[in-house]
């Protein structure tokens, strides 16, 4: 953060500086001309002090960073302020980014299972030169700059959206450069990476989207030409600071009381958060619980109401209700009845095998909050289902049913 100063008469006294820290995880868009030190001495000329690491090998995707050991080892080596997050160049501009979008929520879900008060921020890269020329005749949209670009921008704010983060919009600022300044050069040779105009470009861009200020008088210049970091420096600050709720710059660093897992066991009905906060559970019956992991003893069948309000470490807080039916012990999944199979056929589609005619299946949100009901007309039914986590239960007409979780990508 910005140094501040206290006057007292002529003598100025400045407050204790704060350090930022920032994780890099990406590929060689991020270590190419190493944006990571780039974005450091920028803020350091700036008045901001910075404390950096990067994991970045060469062409890696997210789905290979959250199984990679010096990735999740970065993670977890500290509390950051923020991790930024840079998929493989082409990837988020796919006809179909299920495989992004997974592993981008993913991998959120790691940062912030280590600490909820970091913060993490996609970073949206830039279409290719001269448009993706390896994926051009499978999937048109790709073969322009222009096209790739805006299927770039789209998939970058949807993660942001998502998972409540911020994006830093290199991307943008990018297309802005080209449109009204052609002459500098972004691009190195290949008409993919960057060019050390292209990492300075995205150093302004990252420091005016974490600090939300201006790069502009930044004496840090990365060896450019005086009059083409300024530039530049102008570029990535009107970009961002602008259009600041465009990049979901303006969502406060939330937290969500929502429970990750439920499971029953009889009367007992036992809730899962990840908090690291504290909480207060409480059930509709009179009981109250702070636990993380509470179990409540039910007097007997019936429909109870849940409410779980959550405080976390960074000063957030919320609360949810939900309400959720408990059977009479024994008329639970029938030993005689097979139980049935309920997946995912593909995006935003399931599939239910070995089900019942008759039976009737509700999809349900992870408050307990039925969505959608649906009566099976055969062993085998497709329904269309947005992508997410849902619970569900079947109940045929003779009294068995099941339960259980599904992802749909």
């Amino acid at each position: 953060m910005r140094t501040r100063f206290l006057f007292f008469g002529l003598l100025a006294l400045p407050l204790q500086a704060q350090r930022t820290s920032v994780l890099f995880i990406g590929n060689s868009y991020t270590y190419v001309n190493d944006l990571p030190n780039t974005f450091r001495q920028l803020a350091l000329s700036l008045g901001d002090t910075v404390d950096i690491a990067m994991s970045a090998p060469g062409g890696f995707s997210f789905s290979q960073h959250a199984a990679y050991a010096p990735t999740l080892d970065a993670i977890a080596s500290q509390p950051w302020d923020y991790v930024v997050l840079q998929e493989q160049s082409q990837m988020p501009a796919f006809p179909n980014p299920a495989t992004t979008l997974f592993y981008a929520a993913q991998l959120v879900d790691l940062i912030e299972a280590n600490d909820e008060c970091t913060w993490p921020v996609f970073y949206m890269t830039w279409g290719r030169e001269n448009g993706d020329a390896d994926n051009c005749i499978g999937w048109p949209p790709v073969c322009t700059y222009a096209g790739m670009q805006a299927l770039l921008r789209e998939r970058y704010l949807q993660m942001g959206v998502d998972n409540d983060a911020y994006v830093s919009p290199v991307g943008a600022a990018w297309k802005r450069v080209r449109e009204t300044q052609p002459g500098i050069g972004l691009y190195n040779g290949d008409g993919s990476h960057p060019s050390l105009a292209g990492t300075y470009l995205a150093a302004c861009v990252f420091y005016s989207t974490l600090f939300r200020e201006s790069t502009v008088g930044a004496s840090y210049t990365a060896s450019l030409p005086t009059s083409i970091a300024a530039t530049l420096q102008g570029i990535a600050s009107s970009i961002v600071l602008d259009s600041a709720a465009t990049w979901n710059l303006d969502v406060p660093n939330g937290t969500d009381a929502t429970i990750t897992g439920s499971s029953q066991d009889g009367y007992a009905v036992s809730f899962h958060h990840p908090g690291q906060g504290t909480h207060l559970w409480t059930c509709s019956d009179g009981q109250s619980s702070t636990d993380a992991e509470p179990t409540f003893t039910l007097p007997g069948p019936g429909v109870y109401t849940f409410t779980h309000a959550y405080a976390d470490p960074c000063g957030n807080s919320d609360t949810v209700s939900w309400s959720m039916e408990v059977l009479p012990v024994g008329l639970g999944e029938d030993p005689q009845v097979a139980r049935p199979l309920l997946t995912a056929a593909g995006p935003g589609l399931l599939e239910l095998a070995g089900g019942t005619r008759g039976a009737e299946l509700a999809l349900m949100d992870l408050q307990g909050r039925t969505l959608r009901t649906h009566r099976l007309s055969g062993e085998r039914d497709r329904l269309p289902c947005p992508a997410g986590l849902y619970l569900w239960t079947m109940r045929t007409p003779t009294g068995a049913h099941w339960a259980g979780k599904v992802w749909v990508p």
